[in-house]
């Protein structure tokens, strides 16, 4: 660790180097199983959950109009910024690291390249190692290659950020959040993407993952056109999905990290016959004192409380794997709907009404809800215009719904699994579990107690301001990481 010295203060400023140490060639190899192409569309809802009744009276519709006023929820203007709640200490912001991130260039040429644009063929070599084999994905900042290495001859992901400055700055933070991942979780234990390389070429920011398997979204369409979904995606294989990664969430939240953008294309398949799965995509990562937004998350699996411009915290993320657990117990999105009222609606339908303090907290509420605290909609998509109130159809609690569409006989235990649902998708984040509640929970404590005796290691314990646990070979080390704010926030 450096010590700076700024001009005209009296105190040195640390800088720790947070630079990932792990290359290429550390990270263990694991067989790829046959990709999977991303799906087109998802699949519909194969039940009802809401009903709309058109406001007939012309002075309510008018009121309803007024209230709901002119603009979108995604106007600037319309979105909630929140500051933490705890004013960052001083001597946090004090600190400083540093990640040194190569640039790869050809010595014999200085000018700007001729396009902004670098997208690599087939066959094409990146930066002297990673050939190309082609395009995984596309994404707003970015497109993802599958590439080989060929210093190491195994297969990793290249994900490209777009040359624009926006792309490059967020690239930048997903790179800072896999170093802090790697910096505590060496040995790549806690069901998280590995970073593996990352570099500056031809006016690009590249970051080199590990290559896993298809994403949940893409696994499980693929089994329902096959009519194997309901067998795979059992409660045995969504207690030990469930275990991994609210295991990751509970390292990602006490290092202060939340994801803000769980849901079924951002959770991949390690191996299908073991049920073994990872996390990935940090790009929408925010720490506790980064200024949050209510502009995030995939509407699908958007917490209530960012839609109604509540304060959050790292509870959004146990409600958006809740919608995924949902999701794949069903076949399809619990929430598939087009507008935010659409989605509030569905939340209200199968989880009861939104607690009052969550409705007054922000202006922003006033958009979808009227003040009897039933949602509403003006003009809506494929519908004559007009005023319309949304109201739940019959029997759509979350509990009628699932035990109707689960057979126990092949799907496993439904109560036990219910309850565990109901307690991800609590309305209410004062009342919600975090991540270590989650794991205490019946369902999920015979996964979560396989899940620490194959890690070999205590998964509740997290890494503090002062050491982190590793364990390897049966040996315990500890090692220095008094840099690395990662203690857990109250939650009041």
């Amino acid at each position: 660790m450096e010590q700076l010295h700024p001009a005209g203060t009296g105190y040195s400023i640390p800088v720790d180097d947070y630079t990932p140490t792990t290359s290429v060639g550390a990270a263990e190899v694991i067989p790829i199983e046959r990709t999977l192409p991303l799906p087109d569309t998802t699949p519909p809802q194969t039940f009802t959950l809401l009903e709309r009744v058109k406001v007939v009276n012309q002075a309510a519709s008018d009121a309803l109009r007024l209230r709901r006023g002119t603009r979108s929820p995604k106007d600037p203007d319309r979105l909630v910024f929140h500051d933490s709640d705890e004013e960052m200490p001083a001597h946090l912001r004090r600190q400083l690291a540093r990640i040194s991130i190569p640039f790869v260039f050809c010595p014999h040429l200085n000018g700007m390249e001729a396009s902004a644009t670098f997208l690599p063929v087939h066959g094409e070599l990146v930066a002297h190692d990673y050939e190309v084999d082609g395009i995984i994905g596309r994404g707003s900042f970015s497109t993802v290659f599958k590439a080989t290495s060929l210093d190491y001859q195994r297969p990793v992901s290249l994900k490209i950020l777009r040359n624009e400055k926006d792309c490059f700055d967020a690239g930048l933070g997903e790179v800072r959040i896999h170093s802090l991942i790697i910096r505590n979780d060496p040995h790549s234990r806690r069901h998280l993407l590995r970073m593996l390389d990352c570099f500056y070429f031809r006016e690009h920011l590249m970051v080199v993952t590990e290559l896993l398997n298809s994403s949940l979204l893409a696994h499980y369409m693929h089994l329902e056109l096959q009519g194997k979904r309901e067998a795979y995606y059992n409660a045995q294989t969504l207690g030990m999905l469930s275990a991994q990664i609210i295991d990751a969430l509970s390292f990602l939240h006490g290092l202060s990290i939340t994801h803000c953008d769980i849901k079924t294309p951002n959770i991949c398949i390690v191996n299908a016959e073991t049920r073994q799965f990872k996390l990935i995509d940090f790009g929408a990562a925010v720490l506790t004192h980064d200024t949050h937004t209510s502009y995030l998350q995939s509407r699908w699996y958007r917490a209530p409380e960012v839609m109604l411009g509540c304060a959050w915290g790292e509870l959004i993320d146990i409600w958006s794997f809740g919608c995924v657990v949902a999701e794949l117990a069903l076949g399809c999105p619990l929430y598939q709907y087009n507008s935010i009222e659409l989605v509030l609606a569905a939340i209200k339908a199968t989880r009861g009404n939104i607690p009052t303090w969550m409705l007054e907290a922000h202006p922003i509420a006033q958009m979808f809800f009227s003040a009897s605290a039933c949602a509403y909609e003006v003009d809506p998509l494929r519908m004559p215009p007009g005023t319309y109130l949304i109201r739940s159809a019959p029997h759509t609690e979350l509990r009628t719904i699932l035990t109707q569409r689960l057979d126990p006989a092949s799907f496993g235990n439904v109560g036990i699994f219910v309850t565990f649902l109901e307690q991800l998708l609590t309305v209410d984040p004062k009342e919600r579990p975090d991540a270590d509640a989650c794991m205490e929970s019946p369902f999920l404590k015979p996964f979560a107690h396989g899940l620490r005796l194959q890690q070999g290691v205590n998964v509740t314990e997290t890494p503090t301001t002062t050491e982190t646990l590793m364990v390897e070979d049966g040996v315990c080390a500890l090692l220095n990481a008094a840099s690395i704010a990662s203690r857990r926030p109250s939650r009041g």
